[in-house]
């Protein structure tokens, strides 16, 4: 009986360092995907600010009716849509 109870509280103590462990790394890895999404969330802002930008330069539409220049604007305009398609699905 004595033994059983000494094994019993060995498995338990080893049960609860791994959840120790455990929760230890959920929290480092929220806190790594937090970083990510703030990361996300700046890269979209800046990207948007860069294609406002580009518009203002281009206010004739001279370079983004272009067919080579053109594709730069196409390109930075799927990257915000391709951002903002990841941001929500991860909401």
């Amino acid at each position: 009986m004595q033994l059983m109870i000494i094994i019993l509280t060995i498995f338990l103590a080893i049960a609860g360092y791994s959840v120790w462990i455990l929760l230890n790394k959920l929290e480092k890895y929220e806190d790594i995907i937090e970083e990510n999404d703030i990361f996300l969330q700046t890269e979209l802002e800046r990207n948007e600010a860069l294609l406002e930008a580009l518009r203002e330069i281009d206010t004739r539409q001279m370079f983004e009716k272009d067919d080579e220049v053109g594709s730069i604007f196409y390109q930075i305009k799927e990257t915000i849509e391709k951002f903002k398609t990841k941001q929500n699905a991860s909401n």
